[in-house]
């Protein structure tokens, strides 16, 4: 299961998604392929998917943590904007 069906799996108990649920892991997942770059989606998969702190994110990848810290911010944006668009 990839981080978006993770991050939006549904409730344990529930065996399927609704029909809203359903729009909204589409929405993401085209967003996420579409809008972040390769970099937006490591540092999203780091934070998010793995809880690591931006500080070890900058270790691993490479980078300055401000730089991590932007990536975030612009990922952010460019999901917020696409699902707006979706949802």
């Amino acid at each position: 299961m990839s981080l978006v069906e993770n991050m939006l799996a549904a409730p344990k108990g529930i065996q399927e998604h609704d029909e809203y649920h359903e729009r909204l892991l589409r929405a993401v997942k085209r967003a996420a392929a579409g809008e972040l770059t390769e970099r937006q989606m490591e540092c999203v998969e780091l934070f998010y998917g793995k809880s690591i702190k931006e500080k070890e994110i900058a270790e691993i990848l490479g980078i300055r943590p401000p730089t991590v810290c932007r990536h975030l911010a612009k990922a952010r944006r460019r999901l917020r904007r696409v699902l707006e668009y979706y949802i």
